[in-house]
């Protein structure tokens, strides 16, 4: 497809990277900062809120406040479209990348409306993947206008990009998919076990009683599609053949995406389980450091960026053959993949990693290497070829 050309070529780019949540600006750390000193006149446009204010003057790019639903609200979207488009016309960007459905779906077509001149979906997973019926087909439907107004696809897993083809959101000749995958890369310096206080973590494992024992871990939105109902109940089939056996929950329950709350009372309330609640992603290391084995049992990902964090940090892993996770993880290298949905296979996995301690130390020690395939430099520098095609 023949882009569209910017009729000033001696001014900066003017880039735009949009968002729908707050918590989205985790997928973008050192992304704007990097595209400023590339050159280009950057810009955040999500809502306004701390974390957001806070990630803007981090990476010294101004934000461009907007109200926007997460979930389907025709009226309220329908004036988050004049929003955007106003926002649009006035900035007159070069270049839109947009990622997260909503505000992807709405200001995806505000820049087709506004001409702008190169537009580019971020598909970070597809939220159908777990939907049935009318509900499944709603969300390709919306999958497929977004695409339609975009003139490039970043996917940022092959797995995804199979499934967009797949299920005809997309065609081959309008997707990308950057190295080995992700949205941003990964972290080295801050996930690096070298760097770790030993003091730190010998406190906190005092603090949640995990010395002698061996420490299965999740870190995450506590969420029905990251698969915790088979991992409450693997866990404690397999705590019940060993009650050395500890589950570390790292995240807090988002309680709109969890069918039944009971289970969080039972996660709570189960003795070889810690929920430690949601921390700060500087700290995240040190509780991966905390960790034997890393377990991630998704249904579906975009990406499982936590899968190549928990490598980094040298965790072995056990996830899920699913989308976006099967990208993350070397199956047999550093860590083991079973079927999503499967508790039996969770069990036997949890079971295995824990009998044969010295292969999976092994596979630690492998997924350090795999990490370094996920340097944020090396998405970065993917991208910049993308927008290099607006002269």
């Amino acid at each position: 497809m023949r882009m569209p050309q910017n009729l000033n070529p001696e001014m900066k780019k003017k880039l735009i990277i949009g968002i729908t949540a707050e918590p989205s600006v985790d997928l973008l750390n050192g992304q704007l900062d990097y595209f400023i000193k590339k050159g280009y006149e950057v810009y955040l446009m999500a809502p306004d809120a701390p974390r957001v204010t806070k990630f803007c003057a981090e990476e010294n790019a101004p934000l461009l406040p907007i109200k926007i639903e997460r979930t389907i609200s025709p009226w309220k979207d329908l004036k988050s479209l004049f929003q955007i488009i106003g926002i649009f016309r006035k900035i007159k960007p070069d270049i839109v990348n947009l990622g997260t459905p909503k505000v992807s779906l709405v200001g995806m077509m505000a820049a087709k409306i506004t001409g702008v001149p190169l537009r580019i979906y971020t598909c970070r997973g597809f939220r159908f993947e777990h939907e049935k019926g009318k509900m499944k087909s709603f969300l390709i439907f919306l999958e497929k206008i977004i695409a339609s107004c975009s003139h490039k696809v970043i996917c940022i897993s092959n797995s995804v990009k199979d499934l967009g083809m797949k299920e005809g959101i997309f065609p081959d000749e309008k997707t990308v998919h950057i190295a080995k995958g992700s949205s941003n890369g990964i972290n080295l310096t801050l996930f690096d076990p070298n760097a770790i206080d030993r003091e730190k973590a010998a406190a906190a494992k005092q603090e949640y009683q995990l010395e002698g024992c061996f420490v299965f871990g999740y870190v995450g939105r506590i969420v029905d599609r990251k698969g915790i109902k088979e991992l409450y109940h693997a866990f404690d089939k397999y705590y019940k053949e060993n009650d050395k056996a500890r589950l570390l929950m790292i995240g807090r329950p988002f309680w709109d995406q969890i069918a039944d709350p009971q289970l969080i009372e039972d996660y709570n309330n189960h003795p070889g389980i810690v929920m430690a609640g949601m921390k700060p992603q500087p700290e995240v290391p040190l509780y991966l450091s905390l960790m034997d084995v890393f377990v991630l049992p998704a249904w579906w990902e975009g990406f499982g960026n936590v899968l190549i964090q928990a490598a980094a940090m040298g965790v072995p892993i056990i996830s899920t053959k699913a989308t976006g996770c099967m990208d993350a993880v070397s199956d047999g290298f550093n860590g083991r993949l079973i079927n999503p949905y499967s508790e039996g296979e969770l069990v036997n996995m949890l079971r295995y990693f824990y009998q044969h301690q010295p292969e999976i130390k092994q596979m630690g020690i492998n997924g350090i290497e795999w990490a370094k395939n996920f340097r944020p430099e090396i998405i970065w520098e993917g991208m910049d070829e993308i927008y290099s095609t607006v002269k």
